[in-house]
């Protein structure tokens, strides 16, 4: 039986755990935030399953593994995905409870509508979409959102209709004054509501940012770890910059995280305020990281801590547990979210309830995220396609435990050699060297057998394209 607690589920797009000054790594100003931490449970484990935007949110809202609801890449033109329509999903749970339902910001799990018309009537161009009523909004009533677009300065949205609604406000001040006024409205109601917030900065473009929050940011240090010789994604893009260009790329993301602390402010202050902080679970969060420089790399979709390493904070009212170790993949917050509203988890979950770990003195140091990603670029898929392969079944795949993150890694084109690699965080947290394989041949015979298991389990192709790979070495 639900405990009538509401639910504010907020995240943003592109957002990496060190980003934020309670983590104590990168230079950010998040004074908000870091209040936030300390009046919550703070998760420092909490991984992004598969570190690409619509992949995380589709388990993020189905609480299955992200290829098991369908998704091997991001919604994006060329490509017939989307959240199908028999997912079920958290809001459409939280409705069978009783709850009111609402979504504001991007959504980005509907298929770009330039797929199927070249000059939609709702105006939506490239990746973009307007997700209708009904079904493709899977159980979200208030609907203040979009595809995907990356113009901060300049953001559309839709509401019910295809009638295009350009406010002229940076994206998240927007969206934070739309959520003030949906919470505005339901102090007369005594039904919980479930609200989620997808803010889309820090993800670039970065120059979109207001020149107020890039002010406090006049010089920045670079992290050791990074690498300005060939800097690239690693889906292939290359993304050459200078030393000066890549400082003020990580001047204007920090400044995007400092502008969502001035916004998340309001939105906290509002709570307090009208009393509903202390009826309210309240989630802060990110779908993944950016590399912005480390290891030569941008962007996610890599298995390094920059990309795949989150914040999630949990505020639980009357909550005492401050720090959370145990390890949390994307798959795991929806039936721990809904457990921690005493909601019953349905059968179709793959992730783990976890509650228990933020609520009671327990830790499971033994627990394990799984990692994957695959090749889903148009012309990488096509190249699949021309040697009669599914892109699914290769990319790589891995495990981060509490100490390490494996990686078996088939690359994103066809008969690439079949690589592995091991990282010690502890010995080396910013992963600027490999364990060899000749050092930890057992640990990673052992760490291997679990993935094996889980590919297994999930009937995942890159476990068959692994063994041809490895027999052919």
């Amino acid at each position: 039986m639900a405990n009538g607690r509401n639910l504010i589920f907020i995240f943003a797009d592109q957002w990496r755990a060190g980003a934020m000054g309670f983590a104590g790594e990168d230079p950010v100003y998040t004074p908000n935030m870091d209040r936030f931490c300390e009046e919550s449970t703070y998760c420092d484990h909490a991984f992004s399953t598969f570190p690409v935007c619509s992949p995380h949110r589709a388990s993020l809202m189905t609480g299955k593994y992200p290829l098991s609801a369908g998704f091997y890449t991001n919604c994006k033109r060329g490509l017939p995905l989307r959240l199908r329509d028999e997912e079920l999903c958290i809001a459409q749970v939280l409705k069978g409870q009783g709850y009111r339902t609402a979504y504001i910001g991007k959504w980005h799990l509907d298929e770009p509508e330039q797929n199927h018309c070249p000059a939609p009537a709702s105006g939506a161009r490239d990746w973009d979409a307007y997700t209708p009523p009904g079904i493709r909004r899977h159980g979200f009533d208030y609907w203040c959102s979009y595809g995907t677009y990356d113009h901060h300065l300049s953001p559309h949205y839709w509401r019910d209709d295809d009638t295009m609604i350009c406010p002229g406000k940076w994206s998240p001040e927007y969206e934070t004054d739309e959520v003030i006024s949906y919470l505005e409205k339901q102090g007369k109601d005594e039904r919980p509501f479930a609200l989620y917030l997808s803010w889309n900065p820090p993800h670039s473009i970065y120059s979109e940012v207001p020149e107020r929050y890039l002010k406090q940011y006049d010089d920045v240090a670079l992290k050791k770890n990074i690498s300005l010789k060939g800097l690239h994604h690693h889906t292939g893009e290359r993304s050459e910059m200078s030393e000066e260009e890549l400082r003020l790329t990580t001047r204007q993301y920090y400044a995007a995280i400092t502008g969502l602390d001035e916004q998340f402010g309001r939105i906290l202050h509002f709570l307090k305020e009208s009393g509903l902080y202390e009826k309210s679970i309240v989630v802060l969060s990110a779908d993944h990281g950016d590399m912005m420089g480390s290891h030569g790399l941008m962007g996610k979709h890599v298995w390094y801590e920059e990309a795949i390493r989150i914040p999630l904070v949990i505020h639980i009212p009357e909550n005492r547990k401050d720090r959370c170790r145990t390890c949390i993949g994307s798959q795991d917050i929806m039936p721990t979210v809904l457990s921690l509203l005493d909601i019953p988890v349905p059968d179709t979950v793959e992730g783990g309830d976890l509650s228990r770990y933020l609520t009671e003195e327990l830790e499971d140091r033994e627990r394990v995220c799984f990692l994957c990603a695959c090749p889903g670029r148009l012309e990488l898929v096509e190249e699949f396609a021309r040697e009669s392969l599914r892109p699914q079944d290769f990319g790589w795949r891995g495990i981060r435990t509490q100490d390490y993150t494996y990686i078996m890694e088939l690359g994103y084109h066809p008969g690439e050699k079949a690589r592995r690699h091991l990282y010690d965080l502890r010995k080396h947290p910013l992963e600027e060297r490999e364990e060899s394989e000749e050092e930890r041949r057992d640990l990673m015979k052992e760490l291997e057998g679990q993935v094996m298991d889980w590919l297994r389990r999930q009937q995942d192709g890159f476990s068959r394209s692994w063994e041809t790979a490895c027999d052919s070495l």
